[in-house]
């Protein structure tokens, strides 16, 4: 296993914004940063990342982490793995205890199929490199491509030979297990027999975001009636063909810094368009274009240009795909290729800068593009062009932004010479119909945590009343505590010392909350400093999720409220000491008034009148305890 020191210097030098700004876009609000979930779908923000406190937050699926969490949860690997991850982009030594080394069998399977999938990658790149039919007959294929030697081990290609078992004998001989290679999808069986699911191919590795290879793609080299011109790894633990975009961990920089991600079809039109300069590329794989794939885009652009071959046929069955990344609120754009060309070929026809200069020069909105092309050949046709312009009003109907379809809406209006009154009572009739279809009941996120928060807003107290729980109480002091335990009160003591000397005879009930209050004053006995982050990186995901849900917050009031207001906003620190004290006696009243419904049930159940003189002593001390607490609250028990 992991040493304790390497843990905690990943923990230490990992910055939250840094990591995750590796998979999303971060925009700064205020004190936090904020994109849209990478973890479920949406068109508004909700997802904050905290750099002061270190974690993330998602107020609308209510996901929430650290750093190794974020890798953990958005890789779909072990805590080990995410650790490693991160320890290898800050420069971290991996310390390993004796543990660590055992049979790869015994490890996590994930972690065990990265692992496997990286030595399949080496083992076929080496072949390219190494062996001579790689050479003759891998390196050939590429440079007759005009794949240059850079791109090849930029995207890492190679080659797989032409044999039944090379590489399932390589694998045999390094350790790994015939259910494993199967799993992994290298190995196929067959009539009782086992072989390499590639041979005599150009092999592309599939990278997931993090630039770990997760799958194949290969491309037959040698001419064949039967075999198919490419095979792909079949889906795996650790890969799902349609949650996958090709070249996405080499592209994703480019399309943050550019806002503009360039969708092209296959695996070397992506390869060419980097070597033409273009970077922000990538490519569907040759399937249909999936939610998942759209949402993986819109993690770092809502822009999407998409390059059409000059072929018509394909151009009509790739529209459909647009309506989708339209639906999900992304801003498309579409580039035409001349007749007969692909991006592969015509940007080493026409070379890289005369090839920018294209792009640029023929880029133009989805709605424009589909409307010229479907009105092609219309002519006079009435029913045809009926059909034609609803259609396109299908499209735009799909569009969320209001502002930008009715723009849109006035475009076609130009376009197709119809008055634009009579396409938008068209436009509403197929909104209304879209919106009528899509009505489902939403499925709520049960948070225990959020729904104790909803009995008050933060910075008033609690109203006391029977139906409050014990756990409200004292879930708000260990938000108190966390929040603001280093701050001095009024006579300088800080709230924390406040706080763990009021609740040393309080037996809290609810196991996390115990839990965090007892790491507290086991840290504050052995004078070591207490902050956020010893909670928020604890091992234990309870511990840390509760820390997290009780300091993170989706509203921020501005730094320059006051200035320009001249508004005097009261800040919950301001009344700490009065906040605590309150919170603390309802919370003991609370206890009390559960002791005494407990004593009286064993009051009425109970016939042994010796018994019964304890339970009336016993009682008669709850309610002058209760008395004295009400008093300081300046409440009146009645009965």
């Amino acid at each position: 296993m992991l040493s304790p020191e390497t843990i905690q210097a990943v923990q230490q030098a990992a910055l939250i914004e840094e990591v995750v700004g590796d998979f999303v876009t971060l925009k700064k609000r205020g004190q936090n940063l904020w994109a849209c979930c990478p973890f479920h779908h949406e068109r508004t923000p909700s997802f904050a990342v905290s750099p002061g406190k270190g974690f993330y937050k998602c107020f609308g699926c209510d996901a929430a982490g650290d750093a190794i969490a974020f890798v953990k949860a958005i890789e779909g690997i072990s805590f080990v793995e995410a650790v490693k991850y991160l320890a290898q982009k800050y420069g971290i030594p991996i310390q390993e205890t004796e543990d660590e080394h055992q049979d790869i069998a015994a490890q996590h399977e994930k972690d065990s199929l990265y692992i496997l999938m990286k030595l399949a990658q080496t083992y076929y790149a080496d072949t390219l490199w190494q062996h001579a039919e790689g050479q003759r007959i891998g390196y050939t294929y590429l440079q007759e491509r005009g794949i240059t030697d850079e791109f090849i081990n930029q995207f890492g290609l190679g080659y797989s030979l032409d044999t039944w078992q090379g590489f399932h004998t390589y694998a045999q001989q390094q350790g790994y297990s015939d259910e494993l290679l199967e799993k992994a999808g290298l190995i196929v069986h067959n009539q009782e027999k086992l072989y390499d699911r590639f041979r005599g191919r150009v092999i592309f590795p599939i990278h997931n975001l993090s630039g770990k290879v997760i799958a194949f793609a290969a491309r037959r080299v040698k001419a064949s009636d039967d075999q198919p011109k490419y095979i792909n790894s079949p889906d795996t633990p650790i890969y799902h063909k349609g949650d996958v975009l090709y070249g996405i961990y080499q592209a994703k920089q480019k399309i943050k810094e550019l806002d503009s991600c360039l969708l092209v079809e296959g695996y070397t039109d992506v390869i060419a368009l980097h070597m033409a300069g273009i970077q922000n590329v990538v490519a569907s794989s040759g399937t249909a274009l999936t939610d998942a794939q759209i949402q993986l885009i819109s993690r770092f652009t809502k822009h999407v240009t998409v390059l059409f071959d000059g072929d018509t046929a394909g151009i009509q069955a790739a529209l459909r795909g647009i309506d989708k990344i339209l639906e999900k609120g992304l801003h498309v754009k579409v580039i035409l290729l001349p007749d007969g060309e692909d991006p592969d070929s015509y940007a080493k026809k026409v070379g890289g800068l005369a090839f920018q200069n294209y792009l640029q020069q023929q880029v133009q909105d989805f709605i424009t593009f589909k409307t010229k092309l479907l009105m092609k050949g219309v002519g006079e046709d009435l029913t045809r062009k009926a059909t034609v312009i609803k259609d396109i009003l299908q499209s735009v109907a799909l569009i969320p932004d209001v502002v930008s379809r009715a723009l849109l809406l006035q475009q076609t209006s130009k376009l197709l010479h119809i008055d634009e009154s009579v396409l938008l009572a068209e436009l509403n009739q197929l909104i209304f119909k879209q919106e009528k279809e899509s009505r489902r009941p939403h499925k709520l996120v049960h948070n225990p945590v959020k729904e104790l928060q909803l009995t008050a807003k933060r910075g008033e107290l609690m109203p006391l009343n029977w139906a409050t729980t014990i756990e409200a109480y004292e879930q708000e002091s260990i938000r108190l505590l966390l929040n603001y335990g280093s701050m001095p009160l009024e006579d300088g003591t800080p709230l924390s010392t406040y706080l763990l000397r009021e609740l040393a005879d309080v037996p809290f009930q609810h196991l996390v909350y115990k839990e965090i209050l007892n790491i507290y004053e086991q840290h504050s006995l052995q004078g070591q400093p207490v902050n956020i982050h010893v909670f928020i990186q604890h091992p234990d995901e309870k511990i840390q999720k509760t820390a997290i849900d009780l300091t993170a917050s989706p509203y921020e009031i501005s730094e320059k409220w006051e200035e320009r207001y001249q508004i005097n906003v009261s800040k919950e620190e301001d009344n700490l000491h009065r906040t605590a004290y309150k919170n603390i006696l309802r919370l003991k009243l609370r206890l009390i008034h559960q002791l005494i419904e407990e004593n009286n049930k064993l009051l009425k159940d109970n016939p042994d009148v010796e018994e019964e003189d304890k339970l009336l002593q016993v009682y008669a001390a709850l309610k002058q305890s209760e008395t004295a607490i009400a008093q300081q609250l300046g409440m009146v028990i009645v009965g």
